[in-house]
């Protein structure tokens, strides 16, 4: 069980969004900080297409979805690392990519195939979000615990099946 805590943007007030690195396989490291925004009412992780190509594998599987006003079909891929707060290390996550534009571009929107593995707490008061990683059985059986997602009805979706190279 690991905890991490991180800091919110106070410039975000109505947004619980902080800072995170992705991995970025060509230098072998973390990036520089990307924003993520915690998306409490979806069901997975979204990403736009340009952080996919530094710092995840495109596959070549589909889902139907409906996200931030696109409606449609989505690929699917795994980012190899996402780094929150200090020490917490998220291995081979699920998200769908979205083609969606404006503010949000390069932001991850880190839907609940992430949180629900997740104890938390948003501070507003301290501007702080606090983790406690709390997997279950189910999910410790796993490889990767965060290699799944769900359909449009909240069914999960494990990508188990994939190999390690991804």
């Amino acid at each position: 069980m690991l905890n991490s805590s991180v800091k919110l943007n106070k410039k975000r007030i109505c947004r619980y969004v902080f800072a995170a690195k992705l991995w970025d396989n060509s230098r072998n490291r973390f990036s520089e900080p990307v924003d993520v925004l915690l998306d409490t009412g979806s069901y997975n992780t979204v990403v736009h297409e340009t952080l996919v190509e530094r710092h995840g594998v495109m596959l070549n599987q589909t889902m139907m979805t409906a996200v931030g006003g696109f409606k449609g079909e989505s690929r699917l891929c795994v980012l190899h690392k996402l780094q929150i707060g200090n020490g917490l290390v998220l291995d081979k996550v699920v998200a769908l990519v979205v083609p969606f534009e404006g503010e949000l571009k390069d932001h991850i929107l880190l839907g609940a195939n992430v949180t629900n593995n997740w104890h938390f707490a948003i501070s507003r008061y301290d501007n702080r979000l606090d983790i406690t990683e709390k997997f279950s059985k189910e999910t410790l059986a796993r490889e990767y615990p965060y290699r799944y997602c769900f359909d449009n009805k909240g069914q999960m979706m494990a990508f188990q099946e994939l190999d390690n190279s991804v």
